[in-house]
């Protein structure tokens, strides 16, 4: 998809998330019993502009990587947390949107990695009939497995987050009903499974 198509949906999505936020708030305040989270409506008009922001300062990303973005922030935020479909939608009575958001982290942990690959490598020097050029040119079996490194560390990560989190803090953020860590190896197999799939496509380019 070409760039500026994809900038005018960044910008539509933009749009259509915070407009959620602002009336999830503007909900809270007629009626604070049945829309109680202020603190993520807000948040919602905000974290969409985010890449605007951190641009001021000079770091740039791709409308590919914005994509990605606020399509995990419609799920994540505004339908999960928002909308409460972390706790309300269940699939044979078991609750499957945290992984379905999970699986969505992956394919935005595989296309953060193919940033930091495209930014982080200069190229080969190669001939071209009489002068030298550079060109970006990989390897297309490390880029898929630098790719996939990233996504699995990535959630890994944020599990260990979490963990800490519930540790430290007495927070719930991995809701275990029963000792064990099955709620753990899905989040991270759900992402790491999207994540493999997505490095196929990304690592030819």
């Amino acid at each position: 998809m070409k760039t500026k198509t994809l900038e005018k949906i960044n910008l539509i999505l933009k749009i259509i998330i915070s407009l959620f936020g602002v009336g999830l708030f503007i909900a809270h305040i007629f009626a604070p019993e049945a829309w109680p989270k202020t603190g993520s409506y807000l948040v919602t008009i905000v974290l969409p502009f985010i890449p605007d922001f951190i641009k001021l300062f000079g770091f740039n990303t791709s409308a590919r990587l914005q994509t990605v973005y606020v399509l995990f922030l419609a799920l994540a935020m505004v339908m999960g947390i928002d909308f409460d479909l972390y706790k309300t939608w269940y699939i044979f009575g078991n609750p499957c949107f945290d992984k379905i958001v999970h699986a969505t982290s992956g394919l935005v942990s595989a296309v953060i990695a193919k940033e930091i690959l495209d930014r982080n490598y200069d190229g080969m020097t190669v001939k071209v009939t009489n002068s030298s050029t550079k060109v970006k040119h990989y390897d297309s079996r490390f880029t898929w497995l630098f790719i996939v490194a990233f996504v699995a560390l990535t959630a890994a990560g944020w599990e260990c987050f979490e963990f800490l989190y519930d540790e430290i803090f007495g927070g719930s953020m991995q809701e275990l009903i029963a000792p064990g860590v099955q709620d753990t190896m899905w989040d991270i197999v759900s992402a790491l499974g999207v994540g493999i799939i997505a490095a196929f496509p990304l690592s030819k380019k």
